[in-house]
């Protein structure tokens, strides 16, 4: 099943292993904290143990991933599809920056007139 966009589907199941192992990494050592598991099952190295089970966690995900059908089929056809995106110019994208950044600008002096405004009034009637 190799195709001309394996190597990015590749790259991506990469991508998503390493944040799960991370994840599962983050979480362990938190829940060893929470629970003083290093004195309770009094082992000295529970870090590297952790670090372990992770790299394993995430090369497992890597693996199902990778020779998983459905998945590897649908990652070609998303591949394909953004192939056949037309991505904005720099000069369209720096427009559309400026827009939305000026835009922002006048939303807020907007909302902090109504806010001033509306903390007037109930100063009024208070």
């Amino acid at each position: 099943m190799e195709n001309r966009y394996q190597k990015w589907v590749t790259v991506s199941y990469l991508a998503v292993a390493v944040l799960v192992g991370y994840i599962a990494f983050t979480g362990a050592l938190n829940l060893a904290a929470a629970w003083d598991l290093e004195t309770r099952i009094r082992v000295t190295n529970l870090d590297l143990i952790i670090r372990g089970i992770s790299v394993l966690v995430a090369g497992i995900i890597f693996v199902l991933l990778y020779r998983h059908e459905k998945a590897n089929v649908f990652m070609n056809e998303v591949m394909m599809e953004l192939s056949r995106v037309s991505w904005p110019t720099q000069k369209e994208t720096s427009s559309a920056t400026m827009v939305v950044v000026i835009m922002v600008m006048i939303s807020g002096m907007v909302l902090g007139f109504l806010d001033y405004l509306w903390t007037e009034l109930l100063r009024l009637v208070v």
